[in-house]
């Protein structure tokens, strides 16, 4: 590629200095030199991982996770949720095809928003993840998004004084900021990179980054001295799987990095030599990688755990064997990311969902069922994310773009069987549902990725004094005090964690 189709395919005009070196920053694996005044987490002596999967499209939650009852109010939370819904409504529980009942949901306040039902169901298919939750190992998110600082109400998002996500409604804007939690810019850190940077230390060979993605080249993963290291799902003993190279056509990979940015100078000799410098040091540590790879894949052991044969569960698969040669690989933090598409759904949604969210509760499964195999369920916590929600009213057979939806958090250490946030009232016509911001069905989150990953980073071992490196906006929802966590939904086991204060002005990213 010549200079001239280089800046014709980033589809912009220049590049600025930093950045150019920000982005080329990503492409290394170098290990995080930041200063002792900002790195004051411990290395941890014991293992943990944390595995995030994006639904990107914008997965449309609220036929995943449903009313089934009466409100506290006295109403009907599913004639409700079926008035609102029309054509896209599921059968309640008890009818051919139905909701799956969940089990005594408990479905509390959060931040001053009540909830407004008692009871729930999930989505015929996801039989998987009612069998999680039923035994306390899956917990939903109600009503998360990304949000700046804290809006109440329809009346503070209206009003102009308070900062709204930048490119909200927008896919590629918001699968960015549930990656990095900074919804102010395009231009940040991701959540697991910079868990990277502070953490990455505590792995015995640093030629591995604990960042390992099945997605290649990804926004959640790239920190200030940590790069993902990209690999496929058909990891054996015999094939690395290995990709040096991220992709580089369609909607990811560098390339599109780089259209994100806004490019403020042309491409100088000084800024291509500094490429083939970075792509000459990001080969040799990924051959280095590689070996070590090698030798700790011979060592996998035989599993009776069975996964189906999609993308998820490969995914899945190979995490779990990557996982399994730990004590090889001399990793005592992991990171892996897996991107699941094909959530997009303007049209056909009830029968795209029977398919794509069984294969991810028949995933989730096996994949917990896997950890349990392997004597390590409480030490590895999974998650899902996705662009957005989408419109609670239909469009003829889908629904559109929204704004806060619902996820789920597995793994043994998960205060299992409840529903974390404030799932929203269904009743979008009602003055009184001041979460919801359109006719459509549009709702303000009532717990942002800030607290739910401040939550995720306390338990993984990131200090107290080190949560607004990981999550500059944190100070506008949270402040740490010793046994007060964020959200509730991780088990620490009564562990006091530490007596230090958040600090509230580290607003950098």
């Amino acid at each position: 590629m010549n200079r001239r189709d280089f800046i014709k395919q980033t589809s912009c005009a220049a590049m600025g200095t930093t950045t150019l070196l920000s982005t080329l920053a990503n492409l290394t694996s170098l290990n995080g030199a930041l200063g002792s005044d900002l790195v004051k987490s411990s290395p941890p002596s014991d293992y943990k991982a944390i595995v995030c999967i994006l639904l990107s499209g914008g997965l449309d939650s609220y036929n995943m996770l449903v009313p089934t009852g009466t409100t506290s109010g006295g109403d009907n939370g599913y004639n409700e949720y079926k008035a609102v819904r029309t054509d896209l409504a599921l059968p309640n529980v008890g009818s051919a095809g139905g909701l799956l009942s969940l089990n005594n949901p408990q479905c509390s306040s959060f931040r001053g928003i009540s909830c407004s039902y008692g009871s729930f169901g999930v989505h015929p298919t996801m039989t998987g993840a009612r069998t999680l939750f039923n035994s306390g190992k899956l917990a939903f998110m109600g009503n998360i998004g990304t949000l700046v600082e804290p809006i109440a109400n329809y009346t503070q998002y209206q009003s102009g004084l308070k900062k709204l996500p930048v490119g909200l409604y927008s896919h590629s804007d918001q699968s960015m900021q549930w990656q990095t939690s900074v919804p102010q810019t395009r231009d940040a850190l991701g959540f697991g990179g910079r868990l990277a940077d502070l953490l990455n230390a505590a792995n015995a060979h640093q030629e591995v980054s604990m960042n390992i993605s099945l997605a290649g080249k990804n926004i959640f993963q790239r920190g200030q001295g940590i790069s993902e290291y990209a690999i496929r799902n058909d990891v054996n003993a015999s094939n690395v799987g290995f990709e040096s190279v991220p992709t580089w056509w369609g909607n990811s990979g560098l390339l599109t990095q780089t259209r994100n940015n806004t490019i403020d100078s042309l491409v100088s000799k000084t800024y291509s030599n500094l490429l083939q410098k970075t792509y000459s040091t990001t080969t040799k540590n990924s051959m280095a990688s590689f070996g070590v790879f090698k030798d700790a894949l011979q060592k996998v052991p035989t599993l009776t755990t069975t996964f189906a044969n999609n993308q998820l569960s490969n995914d899945l698969a190979a995490i779990t064997k990557i996982m399994s040669v730990r004590n090889f690989l001399g990793a005592k933090r992991q990171i892996f990311f897996i991107d699941f598409g094909g959530w997009d759904m303007h049209s056909d949604l009830i029968a795209g969902l029977n398919s794509r969210l069984s294969i991810v509760s028949q995933a989730l499964k096996s994949f917990y069922d896997a950890t349990v195999e392997l004597g390590i369920s409480d030490k590895v916590t999974t998650f899902t994310i996705s662009d957005f929600a989408r419109t609670i009213t239909s469009n003829g057979g889908g629904a559109d773009h929204a704004w806060g939806g619902n996820t789920m958090v597995m793994g043994g250490a998960v205060n299992g069987g409840k529903i974390y946030g404030t799932y929203p009232k269904m009743d979008v016509l009602s003055a009184s549902n001041q979460q919801n911001v359109s006719f459509r069905g549009n709702f303000i989150p009532s717990i942002s990725t800030d607290e739910f990953y401040a939550e995720l980073a306390l338990w993984y071992g990131i200090s107290p004094y080190d949560l607004c490196y990981v999550l500059p906006n944190l100070g506008n929802f949270y402040s740490y005090s010793a046994n007060n966590y964020p959200v509730g939904f991780m088990n620490f086991n009564g562990t006091s964690i530490s007596t230090e204060n958040l600090p509230q002005d580290c607003l950098t990213y």
